[in-house]
């Protein structure tokens, strides 16, 4: 039996019987200015119980793989303190960033503060989580894909890159839970062609073909922000 830590418990709801009616509208713009081409933005497509479900399943995947020193102190808050709903159900299962091993730099140098991780395969004693990948999967290109999860810091951030071609295939989707975060897109030869996208928690967004590899993309750090987590699934390379 899988117990449930009480920042957990206040996302269960009725949810099971509603994940198919959660809105998902497809947006052609922000702010009323059209999206670039080859992005697809899907502004509202998990509902609060649903990214609940998944928020919990990701945090599981990454804590997994955290040192013991790490995951006994998560748990030594949890016996400690009482449950915390700050910032709403979804923001709440979040625990303080010194709890979590979050890395300084990437390797790379494009990431701030995070931690991430590949996923061959999800926690199979969830039973919510297997609709709600199903309901992602329906809306991807292709199914030939790799999954990845990465957790920003409160003060976590991804700096202006563009994709190694030589690492990446044609798309790749994204799945926004937890705090509210700003996708910057800009073309470095023409400074003009430049959007920043809100992602709130429970968007998803996809970028294509050109855009991923003649567009910078970037998440901005929020001087008052909190934690995000994000689902990332690409398409592996022909």
């Amino acid at each position: 039996m899988v117990l449930l830590s009480p920042l957990i418990r206040g996302c269960r709801t009725s949810f099971t019987k509603r994940w198919q009616s959660s809105s998902h509208i497809l947006s052609g713009s922000i702010g009323g200015r059209p999206l670039p081409p080859d992005f697809t933005f899907y502004p509202s497509f998990f509902g609060v119980d649903e990214q609940c479900v998944l928020l919990k399943a990701a945090l599981r995947k990454l804590d997994s793989m955290e040192s013991t020193r790490f995951r006994r102190r998560r748990k030594e808050y949890l016996r400690a303190s009482g449950a915390s709903s700050a910032g709403g159900p979804v923001q709440a299962l979040f625990l303080p960033d010194e709890l979590y091993d979050f890395q300084e730099g990437h390797f790379d140098g494009v990431i701030r503060h995070y931690r991430e991780m590949h996923v061959s395969s999800w926690p199979d004693d969830m039973p919510d989580l297997h609709p709600l990948l199903e309901k992602l999967h329906r809306i991807l290109p292709d199914q030939d894909i790799q999954t990845h999860i990465l957790h920003l810091a409160s003060n976590g951030e991804i700096l202006p890159h563009v994709d190694n071609l030589e690492a990446s295939g044609s798309w790749i989707l994204g799945v926004s839970l937890g705090d509210q975060r700003t996708l910057r897109l800009e073309n470095p030869t023409a400074p003009t062609e430049r959007f920043e996208i809100p992602l709130p928690s429970g968007s998803v967004y996809l970028q294509r073909d050109s855009l991923r590899y003649n567009y910078q993309h970037s998440i901005l750090e929020k001087p008052d922000g909190r934690q995000r987590l994000s689902i990332m699934i690409r398409d592996r390379k022909a």
